[in-house]
C-alpha cells in the first residue's frame, strides 16, 4: 500500500528580525566570509574519511590542508578545524590558509584559538572584516570601547553585512561609555542601509531600556513592533512585552502575547511568558549592558540569514554572540538549529542539552533534542525524553504529539494510538490547526487495522483542513484499497494531484484509483508517470505492471514485475508479484489481491 505521509513535526524557533529582501541581500554577500559548499557536494569516501588527520611524522605537503577540507565540507567543522591548524603550522606565511583556518576554527566554536588567528590576521595586513568584528567583541568583553572603534570605524562597509554589524556595533561601545546620544546616533547609519528601521528601533529601545528612560524605550519598541502585533517578529513582541511587563502594564503585555500571530515554537515561548505572568515573576531586561547589546546584535543578524544559503554565516554570527553572553539561550537555539541542518544532530544534542531545562526555552530545546535523538538512531531515548515530558506537563499536547510520530514512524502502531489519544484528550477542543494530530492518528488507526476510527478521523482532518493532499490522498487510497466510494475517491485523489502533481505517491493512488475502477489506458498514464516520480518504489512498479497487463502490453508488465523483486518489496508484495508472474492476472471481474 501506498500511502503519503506528512512528516513535517519540525518548526522552527525563531522568526525573521527583518524584511525577507534585506535577508536575500545579506545571505548573497556571505560568499565573501566562510565557505558556501553544499553539504551533498561530496560524498562519503572511505578511503578519505572525514575524520582523518595525519599523524605527526607521516604529514605530506597538503594531506591536512585536504583533510581539513573534506571535514568542512562535511560540515565537521571540530575536525576542519584541527586539520587545518596543523596544514597552518607547516604553511605559516600562507595567508589565504590562515584567513580559511580563522573561519573554520570561529565555526567550531574554538573562540581562543579564533581570537589567536584574528590577531595574526590583523598584524598580516590582511583585511578580514570578520576578524576585526571578533577583535571588537573582545575589546567590549574586556572594557575597552576606544579600542573596539578603533577596530571598527575603518571596516569597509560596502557589504551589506558589514553595513549592518558594524553601525550595531559602535552604538554599543558608545553606550558601554555612558553615551547615549552617540549611540542613538551610530543606529542612524542603519536607516541609510534602506529596510532597518526596525532593527535600528529595536536597538534604540534596548538603549533607552537599559539606561532607565522608559518613555524614549516604549517609544522605539513600539515603533519597532509596527502597528500589527500578529505579524511582528519574535523578539520585538518580547521585548516590548517584557518591558510592559516591568512598567505595571501587565494586561497589555498579555494581550499582546495572546494576540501574536506565529505558530509552532514561537508560540510555546509566549505561552511561556503568560505562564510567568501568572505566577507573578517579572522578567529582566532582554539587554543589560554593552557586551548583552552587541551579543543582541551579533544574534539578530545571525536571525536574518536564511539557513539554507548562509548557513556557514549564520553559525560564525552566532558563535561571536555566545562568546560575548555563553549563557543566551536563544542563541543556544539558533546554533542548535544551524547544527541540525548541516545534519550534525549529535552536535546539537549537546547544544540544546546544555539550555536550563527550566528556563524559558528548556521546553523548547527538549523537544528539539528528541528529535535529534531519533535522528541519530537512538529511538529509545527520543521516546523516553517525550514520555517524561508528557508526564512532566500534563496541560501540553506537543510531547505526546511528538512521541506519537516517533512510534509511528516505527510502526508501533498500538503505542502511538495510545500516545496521540492522550494528546486529544488534552487538547480539548480540536480546532483547524490540529488537523495533523488527527491524520496522523488516522494513519496509525488504520495501520492497526481499526478502519471505523481511523476513517472517522480522517473525514474530521478534512473538515478542519478540506483541501488537504495529504488527507484526500490518503482517504481516498484508503477507499480505493477496500473498493468501497470509488467515485467519491477519484474525485478526492483529482483534487490532490491537482495540487501536487510531482509527487510520485500521490500520482500513483490516483492511477490507481482508475485501474479500480476499470479505466486501464488512463490508469497506465498516470503510473507511468508515477514510476517517473518513484522509480524505487516497489509497490508504484507493481502497480504499473498490473496496469500493463491489462492493456495487452503483457511483456512489459512481466518487466515491471520482475523489477518489483529487485526493489525489496515486503514479503506480502514478493509473493503475490512471484504468482503473477508465473500466471498473470486473473479475468476482469474474477477475485484479485489489493496492490
Amino acid at each position: 500500500m501506498v500511502l503519503t505521509v506528512w512528516n513535517g513535526w519540525r518548526s522552527s524557533p525563531l522568526r525573521r528580525i527583518v524584511p525577507a529582501t534585506l535577508a536575500a541581500a545579506l545571505a548573497a554577500c556571505a560568499d565573501a566570509g566562510p565557505a558556501q559548499t553544499p553539504a551533498n557536494a561530496i560524498g562519503p569516501d572511505p578511503d578519505f574519511p572525514s575524520n582523518f588527520v595525519e599523524p605527526v611524522g607521516q604529514r605530506s605537503p597538503f594531506g591536512n590542508f585536504l583533510a581539513g577540507r573534506f571535514a568542512e565540507r562535511e560540515r565537521d567543522f571540530a575536525r576542519a578545524a584541527t586539520a587545518l591548524q596543523r596544514a597552518l603550522e607547516e604553511n605559516p606565511n600562507d595567508l589565504a590558509l590562515l584567513r580559511r583556518t580563522f573561519y573554520v576554527t570561529l565555526e567550531a566554536g574554538q573562540l581562543p584559538t579564533a581570537l589567536k588567528l584574528a590577531r595574526q590576521l590583523d598584524e598580516s595586513g590582511l583585511d578580514v572584516p570578520v576578524a576585526q568584528l571578533l577583535l571588537a567583541a573582545e575589546s567590549v568583553r574586556r572594557g575597552d570601547y576606544d579600542g573596539a572603534r578603533r577596530r571598527l570605524e575603518p571596516i569597509d562597509r560596502s557589504s551589506d553585512l558589514a553595513r549592518l554589524s558594524v553601525p550595531l556595533a559602535l552604538a554599543w561601545t558608545h553606550f558601554g561609555d555612558g553615551r547615549a546620544n552617540a549611540a542613538i546616533a551610530a543606529l542612524d547609519a542603519l536607516d541609510e542601509a534602506g529596510g532597518l528601521s526596525l532593527l535600528r528601533e529595536l536597538h534604540a529601545g534596548f538603549i533607552y531600556d537599559a539606561l532607565g528612560r522608559p518613555a524614549a524605550a516604549e517609544t522605539a519598541y513600539r515603533e519597532a513592533l509596527g502597528g500589527d502585533a500578529t505579524t511582528a517578529p519574535v523578539r520585538v513582541v518580547r521585548a516590548l512585552g517584557g518591558f510592559l511587563e516591568r512598567h505595571g502594564k501587565r494586561d497589555e503585555a498579555r494581550d499582546l502575547y495572546e494576540s501574536y500571530g506565529g505558530g509552532g515554537t514561537d508560540a510555546l515561548l509566549f505561552a511561556d511568558a503568560i505562564a510567568r505572568m501568572d505566577e507573578g515573576r517579572v522578567p529582566e531586561p532582554l539587554v543589560a549592558n554593552a557586551v548583552d547589546g552587541l551579543a543582541e546584535s551579533f544574534f539578530d543578524i545571525a536571525s536574518v540569514l536564511p539557513k539554507e544559503r548562509a548557513g556557514e554565516v549564520v553559525l560564525v554570527y552566532v558563535r561571536m554572540a555566545l562568546h560575548l553572553r555563553p549563557d543566551f539561550p536563544l542563541a543556544k537555539l539558533l546554533l542548535g538549529e544551524v547544527l541540525d541542518s548541516f545534519r550534525r544532530y549529535a552536535d546539537a544534542v549537546e547544544v540544546y542539552r546544555s539550555i536550563d531545562p527550566d528556563g524559558a526555552y528548556g521546553w523548547v530545546a527538549r523537544l528539539r533534542m528528541a528529535d535529534d535523538l531519533y535522528d541519530l538512531g537512538d529511538v529509545e531515548a527520543a521516546i523516553a525524553t517525550l514520555r517524561q515530558m508528557g508526564r512532566e506537563r500534563p496541560e501540553r499536547s506537543d510531547a505526546l504529539v511528538r512521541l506519537g510520530n516517533i512510534l509511528r514512524y516505527e510502526e508501533r502502531y498500538d503505542e502511538a494510538i495510545v500516545a496521540y489519544d492522550a494528546a486529544v484528550r488534552r487538547l480539548g477542543e480540536v480546532r483547524r490547526e490540529n488537523w495533523t494530530l488527527l491524520y496522523s492518528r488516522g494513519i496509525s488507526l488504520e495501520r492497526a487495522g481499526q478502519w471505523d476510527r481511523a476513517e472517522t478521523d480522517l473525514l474530521r482532518a478534512l473538515e478542519l483542513e478540506p483541501d488537504q493532499p495529504f488527507v484526500l490522498n490518503y482517504l481516498g487510497y484508503s477507499w480505493v484499497e477496500q473498493g468501497k466510494n470509488l467515485h467519491e475517491a477519484r474525485r478526492m485523489l483529482e483534487r490532490a494531484v491537482a495540487q501536487r502533481q510531482d509527487d510520485g505517491y500521490i500520482v500513483d493512488s490516483m492511477g490507481w484509483a482508475l485501474f479500480k475502477l476499470g479505466e486501464f489506458q488512463n490508469a497506465v498514464n498516470y503510473l507511468e508517470r508515477a514510476v517517473a516520480l518513484r522509480p524505487q518504489d516497489p509497490v508504484i512498479n507493481d502497480h504499473l505492471g498490473d496496469a500493463y497487463w491489462r492493456v495487452g502490453r503483457r511483456d512489459e508488465a512481466r518487466i515491471q514485475w520482475r523489477r518489483v523483486l529487485g526493489l525489496k518489496p515486503e514479503d506480502r508484495v514478493a509473493d503475490e508479484v512471484r504468482r503473477k508472474l508465473e500466471r498473470g492476472l486473473p479475468p476482469v471481474g474474477a477475485p484479485q489481491a489489493s496492490g
